[in-house]
């Protein structure tokens, strides 16, 4: 047993759209999201990208797990192959992610939706690359090229 505690999961698209984190471990992770109307595409169902969206963070916590942040390590998606394969019919997504394999650089780890009716909506897998956890916060170095005579 676990003595983990769900959390709100508040930074970038993440947080936007309301993902909250509520099992993670060694290999493991479990994402779920309330469907609003900000998730729903124009015909009124649930929005792909939210779907990929979800297996995206599900399967990216699923290789970083270390209880001390200090030493977590970051990742990037090298690839992602969702295949949509059901309709939710209940009101909550939740995202299953774990690891097939992983290496001192990249992991693999595969992911299944579900609603909480347990009715199939996806599944997936994934590749990431181990990277520096800190990398894409830092700004780009200046190249000194110039963009004379345009604007932004």
């Amino acid at each position: 047993m676990t003595d983990f505690e769900a959390r709100d999961l508040t930074e970038g698209l993440n947080g936007f759209l309301g993902f909250r984190l509520i099992d993670w471990r060694e290999g493991f992770a479990r994402i779920a999201v309330d469907i609003a109307d900000r998730h729903k595409n124009r015909q009124g169902g649930i929005h792909g990208g939210v779907t990929a969206s979800l297996i995206d963070a599900a399967t990216g916590f699923c290789g970083v797990f270390e209880p001390d942040p200090d030493k977590r390590r970051g990742n990037v998606t090298v690839s992602l192959n969702v295949n949509y394969v059901g309709r939710a019919k209940g009101g909550t997504l939740i995202c299953t992610a774990k690891i097939i394999r992983a290496g001192r650089r990249i992991y693999f780890a595969s992911g299944e939706v579900r609603d909480e009716l347990d009715n199939l909506v996806a599944s997936a897998e994934a590749v990431y690359a181990y990277v520096d956890r800190d990398a894409q916060r830092r700004p780009a170095p200046s190249t000194g090229a110039t963009t004379e005579g345009n604007s932004a």
